[in-house]
């Protein structure tokens, strides 16, 4: 494909983008531009569903099959399959995987979900819920929009680190850890507002003890980013032990439901990470719409952490809303929250 072609195919420019959406996997790198070139490559990436990144789709449906059979030539260059990365171009390999394995790769695209439960995400909830803690006394219900395996909604059974403190259970094998980045302390991770309950609102919920849904899950973290697998591990056997409530389909027809189940007047937090830019844009305006609406009979406070137009592409916003009080910005961090910092660029720092 001519760079005049990839320039007038909005996914071959998706996939040559790679550099910024997968900049801490260098595999995934390389791989974006091997497909922006490769129209066969390409047809098989317009099989993902709508509304789901097909880079994501594509590159985790590809680890998922080399996960289950690491035998494959490809997966000498994925050391997430235990092997010593190989020197060389993948590129080839890459290619020949996909076209060889071409209906398996699609019915994965058609069937699957890009649903990270990115467990580090974990402490911008916690950072959330201290600031609801400051403005109400009262139990909150929490419910998390994109929810997957629930990693999330069990946060305060983790174990906190950032900036040289700690909090949450000190005996907890999950350990959230991230690099603080701002210019005066860290902020307080607790105490926590008491929680009356809390559930999870999936397009396809997964089930934490389901060995292949957990495969799954693990194909969608970069091949790189073993500590963060091993992580998810941890997370997933303290989600199965203790499974939150989940319920099964869109929020947009879920969010009311799930909302008038709580009593009239009581405090809702509504949680989402990384969950919006997977929403059809044309769905969006309804997705907001439905948060909105949790508000009209409950103490409302909507906490997300999701990208925003001053960052780059590897920082996304914690903010927090209030019934109609403006939007404040509590915190930016790294996509994977990797790290954070009090303030951004053309923002004042949060006070």
């Amino acid at each position: 494909m001519s760079t005049a072609q990839s320039a007038a195919d909005p996914l071959a420019e998706l996939f040559a983008a790679s550099p910024r959406h997968f900049a801490d996997s260098p595999l995934y790198t390389r791989l974006g531009r091997v497909v922006a070139a490769d129209e066969r490559l390409l047809a098989i990436a317009r099989h993902a569903r709508s509304g789901q990144l097909p880079s994501n789709l594509l590159f985790a449906s590809v680890h998922y099959l080399l996960l289950r059979d690491p035998a494959q030539e490809l997966a000498a260059w994925y050391p997430s399959t235990g092997r010593e990365p190989a020197a060389g171009d993948p590129g080839p390999a890459f290619t020949a995987f996909c076209l060889s394995r071409r209906e398996e790769i699609i019915e994965l695209m058609r069937r699957r979900l890009v649903q990270t439960n990115v467990v580090k995400r974990s402490i911008l909830l916690r950072l959330g819920m201290t600031v609801v803690a400051s403005m109400t006394d009262e139990p909150v219900m929490l419910i998390e929009v994109g929810s997957s395996a629930g990693v999330h909604l069990r946060f305060d059974d983790y174990r906190y680190e950032i900036g040289g403190r700690t909090w949450g259970r000190a005996s907890s094998p999950v350990v959230v850890a991230a690099e603080w980045r701002g210019d005066g302390p860290p902020p307080d991770l607790g105490p926590l507002p008491a929680i009356a309950d809390r559930a999870g609102i999936d397009l396809n919920p997964i089930d934490a003890g389901d060995p292949d849904e957990r495969l799954w899950l693990r194909a969608l973290i970069w091949p790189e980013n073993l500590a963060q697998a091993a992580l998810q591990d941890e997370a997933l056997r303290a989600v199965a032990a203790n499974r939150p409530r989940t319920y099964a389909g869109d929020a947009v027809d879920l969010l009311p439901e799930v909302a008038a189940e709580v009593p009239r007047g009581a405090p809702i937090v509504i949680f989402h990470s990384a969950t919006r830019l997977h929403v059809a844009t044309e769905r969006r305006e309804a997705f907001d719409a439905a948060i909105a609406g949790a508000g009209r009979e409950h103490d409302l406070f909507h906490l997300s952490f999701e990208g925003a137009r001053d960052l780059g592409t590897d920082a996304f916003a914690l903010e927090l809303s209030r019934g109609g009080e403006p939007v404040r910005r509590l915190a930016i961090g790294h996509g994977h929250a990797e790290w954070l910092s009090d303030s951004g660029p053309g923002r004042p720092r949060v006070r």
